[in-house]
């Protein structure tokens, strides 16, 4: 019985280790569009909670009123 009870902390370490990976891929992206949309870069820092805090994330960026404004419609010409 024991061997299962290694097996599944070994899952759970690896299962902690990938999202800590995921995490740290997302923070520094989402860090730089906080910092151009003018909101604090650290909201970046909400992808370290798990399941939820990407979710938070998005929802403050896609529904949040922006303090340096929206983008503007002629970006590409």
């Amino acid at each position: 019985m024991s061997w299962f009870l290694g097996i599944g902390s070994f899952v759970m370490l690896m299962m902690l280790i990938g999202h800590l990976l995921v995490s740290l891929l997302l923070i520094v992206p989402t860090w730089r569009i906080c910092d151009r949309a003018g909101f604090s870069g650290a909201w970046s820092l909400l992808h370290l909670v798990p399941v939820i805090g990407s979710f938070v994330v998005m929802a403050i960026l896609a529904f949040g009123d922006w303090p340096n404004g929206e983008a503007s419609p002629d970006v590409g010409g």
